[in-house]
């Protein structure tokens, strides 16, 4: 089934399953994540980054969430009020989950929460059996809906009563995820104000006859899990307010939100700043809440992905020509800047990020060959496309072969300045499309925590090559991956000050830049409006790593000011 279609397809399964009346008080839908937009979209988007719920034993409950339900602890952070251990999903994909356990002193009912947790699962019914094992109830086993294509559904509830929906996901490597439910006392009240005054964008409206009216709201921003208010019609005792579950917010602006919220007749506990929280590290963080009560962590976000990947080149023209015809590239346009030409190119199937060449003409000598990083192309046909390649003037170094620990055809190349090209046969690719860059870094557990832990990529995988190089693939929210490399061969590498650059489109570009200085590297210059022609006000900031590598830090299009 697409993917496009599993929000739908979901939705009329929990209306089917909630029909039998077996869920015992809860059940309902679930969206999966939502794809990259393509349109600009207005400059203050949120996105839920966490979804906190109290529990009554903290031990217990990380112990159900790791091994019931396939999650890691990425962190434990000491709070004002509570300590919270943060969980990340099997498939590293969505928002976090928080477990929170209170050290205020103040009683709270852990068990009446109206709301649910919704997780894809590759296999549901092992996933319910490992749920049962660690400890959970499972209250309506996995089975297909044969009305809804046979997706496999199923329900279970933690330690604290939560509700947990499992939904069969074929494309799920392990389980993730997916959406959170609030319950709300006022669904109508409550949808406009997470979609008017929040920036959630309503993904359907959903009346299950006897059970509940349901919204579901997924974020411009994309990456995140869903969320869902509820709002039960069936008759039974629900408590709406002030129960022990918070939404982590992530926004380019907190400060704005802040004050959009109070506009609205909305409760601000306190504005965002700086956190005096030991654990927090000074992050900006503030407080409001919902007409329920529900806590509204406000953050600072900086999501952002690889926009375009930049590799510096002798001849310009002659390198133009090898990445049309050799690498099934078109140009899109041409850009002067202050110290170069760029040529920006983007794939034949239209995916993935872009690539500029950039003919630098300042008269600085700079070293072209000898990067130590690669660019991936996935390509339909990899026999042609080496073939493309040669008679393009490029050169075929490891010509394509079936990599039997892998599934897959990969090949290499290089191109006219050295570039290592590497080609990996897809049966989705419709011709080809540009897949990563991979930069080298020197040190590589450093570069991957810079890039994952402080600037918020996402790791995917470890690869060692055995006897050539190690690599961190790191996914952003949209665009090409990012791979970064260290060499284990005992070739020379040179690592720092490499022609090239990664345009990185951020929800926030100063908070961005302001990570990259948080953690220790060097901005060149702040994000601001630029005073180039064919960019006037769009706003443009410089940075590097610690190898030197350009980081050009841009406005992400979904988050672009009007």
């Amino acid at each position: 089934m697409p993917a496009m279609n599993w929000l739908q397809t979901l939705l009329i399964t929990g209306l089917l399953t909630l029909l039998t009346g077996c869920l015992g008080g809860g059940g309902g839908s679930s969206s999966d994540l939502p794809s990259a937009p393509t349109a600009p979209l207005p400059a203050n988007l949120t996105f839920m980054s966490a979804a906190g719920i109290g529990v009554s034993d903290l031990d217990a409950a990380v112990t159900l969430y790791k091994d019931g339900l396939g999650m890691r602890e990425v962190a434990r952070l000491v709070r004002d009020n509570r300590i919270e251990v943060v969980m990340q999903s099997a498939d590293r994909r969505g928002s976090q989950v928080v477990l929170m356990d209170f050290t205020d002193g103040v009683g709270r009912n852990f068990q009446q929460n109206p709301g649910k947790l919704v997780f894809y699962a590759k296999d549901a019914q092992a996933f319910a059996d490992r749920f049962t094992a660690a400890g959970g109830r499972i209250t309506v086993p996995p089975a297909p809906q044969p009305s809804v294509g046979n997706v496999v559904v199923g329900f279970g509830r933690d330690l604290d009563n939560n509700l947990i929906e499992i939904v069969g996901e074929p494309e799920a490597t392990d389980s993730y995820f997916g959406a959170f439910g609030i319950g709300v006392s006022d669904l109508e009240a409550s949808r406009d104000f997470y979609v008017d005054v929040l920036g959630f964008e309503e993904s359907q409206f959903l009346q299950i006859p006897g059970q509940y009216d349901e919204y579901i709201l997924t974020s411009p921003v994309p990456g995140s899990s869903a969320v869902v208010l509820m709002n039960w019609t069936n008759g039974s005792v629900r408590n709406y307010t002030d129960n022990p579950v918070k939404l982590q917010l992530d926004v380019a602006y907190p400060q704005n939100l802040a004050e959009n919220i109070q506009q609205a007749g909305g409760e601000v506990e306190r504005n965002p700043a700086a956190s005096e929280e030991a654990d927090m590290a000074g992050a900006v963080v503030g407080y409001a809440s919902d007409a329920d009560g529900t806590v509204l962590e406000l953050r600072q976000g900086i999501r952002g992905y690889l926009g375009a990947a930049g590799v510096g080149v002798e001849d310009l023209e002659a390198a133009v020509d090898f990445y049309v015809a050799g690498l099934g590239m078109t140009e899109v346009t041409r850009r002067t800047r202050d110290d170069r030409e760029e040529v920006v190119l983007q794939s034949a199937d239209g995916r993935g990020s872009e690539v500029v060449l950039m003919g630098f003409t300042d008269g600085v000598v700079r070293n072209y060959r000898q990067n130590p990083g690669k660019l991936v192309f996935y390509v339909n046909d990899p026999e042609q496309y080496a073939r493309d390649i040669l008679n393009a003037g490029g050169r075929v170094t490891v010509p394509p072969a079936f990599q039997a620990g892998l599934g897959v055809t990969v090949g290499f190349g290089r191109d006219l300045d050295n570039n290592l090209i590497e080609f990996v046969g897809s049966d989705e690719a419709v011709e080809s499309y540009f897949g990563a860059f991979g930069i080298g870094v020197s040190d590589l557990e450093a570069a991957r925590d810079f890039y994952v832990e402080d600037l918020g990529f996402r790791e995917v995988l470890y690869l060692p090559i055995p006897f050539q190089y190690n690599e961190y693939i790191l996914q952003g929210q949209g665009g090409s991956a990012l791979v970064l490399m260290n060499w284990i061969n005992g070739s020379p590498r040179n690592y720092t000050d490499n022609p090239v650059k990664l345009e990185v489109r951020s929800m926030s570009p100063e908070g961005f830049a302001q990570a990259i200085e948080d953690a220790g590297q060097e901005v060149v210059a702040a994000p601001g409006p630029s005073n180039e022609d064919d960019r006037a006000g769009e706003t443009v900031g410089y940075a590097k790593d610690a190898d030197g590598t350009l980081i050009e830090i841009l406005r992400a299009p979904w988050a672009k000011q009007e």
